[in-house]
């Protein structure tokens, strides 16, 4: 078996590698053990981990997955013998049905890396005796071979992108079509070749023929796109309902039209104009906030446009600004794969109505591959101590709102600031402030942070722990109350994950996110927020961008 040629770049490989871009790709260390002593990883794992990465992407939009990279982007490569190499990288010829594409061999800084370049497959690809892996967003879940195929066709048959389109490949934008190429890592490919390879395109006799998806993305005149109603409109409403007559107070700005990656661009600069600065918020956070977190409008906005029903064509993707709340309404219901309730619990979404569209939009860098988008809009929205998004499908249209009115309010920000500064979660501190008040019951604290009643009962049970609530009352009669006299104490299993902290920062010489998030066991954007604070306090010194951000110690360090 050769090792073939991968069209990606080593500039691209690399930045691949230094950022946090996992809709793109997989990174995962060849090699075992704490540092200064990491040897091979098991042969038989590593090859388990290679076909169920490749089957996962294959089933999903395609992608990229790089072996011999640690979890801080460092590049550490692999120690095998060469028959070794071989039959990891035979593995997708070999293991998988039917057969996808050997990996190959690059060299970056001296190190082997095995890498992976995955094309999304028409049909499900099954792990021979291991099912059907699914991708989503940066993890992998097992599927029936019936609900990926459904998911397929979802993009094949029903979907209006699939169509093919009269337009001319001259109508085309030129300098967009290549943007999007490299950024892909394709820049070796002819425009023709990269648009088929895509699928946005089918190569014949006489030439290329253009699929809608490929006007949508690319179009250089609004004319191009056979749409009546494929751009934006926004309305900016005085007060919290529309009104008419004599008391109208709907202001129409001008429709955005053009491509979608335009649409997007033009939508997002008008709107953050308009988005003003929370009063409300700024007290909780001491510091200027959005009405709305800027993640959580630009996802909704975004995947309103990847995730329209275009075959719908009398309504355009709308946008409501209320006094209280801000209204995205995208024309058609959610794809017949996802599930409401998933969604309007914050969990990934499985499937696209666009997948060609969602494919550049997410090369360009303009959103987040599916699935990842909706659990961090419900984590934002929770950091914020706002409302939870609402999310639903109703009279031809799907919708998202997001109020702007903070669940509680501060009534002493000495305190707020105090909980705000505590390692520990989102919804402790959301209690600590909103029912700091009063006393409180398990189903309070249900309420309060959208959970169930055994979650809420560990989280209370870690407060009492730490010394910052106390309780009376035994079963389903335990009353809560928050200690505020004695201030944020820090009970000894918080003791326990700061020394985690200190003795990673003496071994390593630095900590990064996930060091945070084993040592408290925390979301990635909560440890993001707590070293944040640290950085500000000057606990901690920040250094490098996205995934090889990593934390060294300060004039203040260690923390307690």
């Amino acid at each position: 078996m050769g090792w073939l040629a991968v069209p990606i770049s080593d500039e691209r490989l690399r930045e691949l590698i230094a950022t946090d871009e996992g809709q793109y790709h997989d990174l995962k260390s060849l090699l075992d053990g704490p540092p200064g002593q990491k040897g091979p990883r098991d042969r038989r794992d590593v090859r388990d981990q290679i076909a169920e990465q490749v089957a996962g992407f294959a089933n999903a939009d395609g992608g990229l997955a790089i072996f011999g990279v640690e979890d801080d982007g460092s590049i550490t490569g692999h120690v095998y013998p060469y028959d070794a190499v071989e039959q990891m990288l035979a593995v997708p010829s070999a293991r998988l049905i039917p057969p996808q594409l050997p990996g190959v061999v690059r060299i970056l800084d001296g190190h082997e890396l095995l890498v992976f370049e995955v094309e999304s497959a028409p049909r499900a690809v099954m792990v021979d005796g291991n099912g059907f892996p699914y991708r989503i967003g940066d993890t992998t879940r097992q599927f029936s071979e019936e609900r990926i195929n459904a998911i397929k066709d979802l993009g094949i048959v029903d979907s209006v992108e699939a169509r093919r389109s009269r337009a001319p490949l001259a109508a085309l934008d030129d300098a967009l079509i290549v943007k999007a190429r490299d950024a892909a890592g394709l820049a070796d490919l002819t425009i023709e070749d990269y648009l088929v390879r895509r699928r946005l395109a089918d190569r014949g006799a006489a030439g290329v023929t253009l699929r809608e998806a490929a006007v949508f993305l690319f179009a250089r005149e609004i004319e191009t796109i056979e749409h009546p109603s494929a751009g934006v409109r926004v309305f900016r409403v005085a007060g919290n309902e529309r009104l008419t007559g004599e008391r109208h107070n709907v202001q129409e700005f001008p429709r955005i039209e053009g491509n979608l990656p335009g649409v997007i661009t033009s939508a997002r600069t008008l709107l953050d104009t308009l988005i003003q600065k929370s009063s409300k918020l700024h007290d909780l956070f001491f510091r200027e906030m959005p009405e709305y977190p800027t993640f959580v409008w630009t996802e909704a906005l975004v995947n309103a446009v990847a995730h329209r029903d275009y075959s719908v064509h009398g309504r355009a993707i709308e946008v409501w600004l209320f006094d209280d709340r801000l209204e995205i309404k995208s024309p058609g219901a959610q794809p017949a794969t996802v599930s409401m309730d998933e969604l309007q619990h914050g969990r990934p979404a499985h499937a696209s109505r666009n997948p060609r569209i969602v494919r550049v939009l997410v090369e360009l860098g303009l959103m987040r591959e599916q699935g990842e988008g909706i659990p961090r809009m419900f984590e934002e929205m929770q950091v914020s101590y706002l409302p939870m998004p609402e999310l639903d499908a109703d009279g031809g249209w799907f919708r998202v709102v997001l109020r702007s009115t903070p669940i509680f309010q501060s009534t002493d920000s000495r305190w707020s600031q105090s909980v705000r500064e505590l390692p520990i979660l989102v919804s402790q501190k959301r209690a600590l402030v909103a029912l700091g008040d009063r006393e409180f019951a398990n189903a309070d604290y249900c309420e309060l942070n959208s959970v169930d009643r055994d979650t809420a009962y560990r989280e209370l049970q870690d407060l009492l722990d730490r010394g910052l609530v106390n309780s009376s009352g035994v079963g389903a009669g335990t009353r809560y109350r928050v200690i505020r006299e004695a201030g944020p104490v820090v009970a000894s299993s918080t003791l326990s994950a700061i020394d985690k902290l200190v003795h990673r920062m003496r071994e390593a010489g630095f900590i990064t996110n996930g060091d945070y998030r084993d040592a408290f066991g925390v979301t990635r954007q909560v440890a993001l927020e707590h070293l944040g604070s640290w950085v500000e306090q000057e606990v901690l010194v920040r250094e490098g961008q996205r995934r090889g951000t990593r934390y060294r110690s300060g004039r203040r360090w260690p923390p307690l």
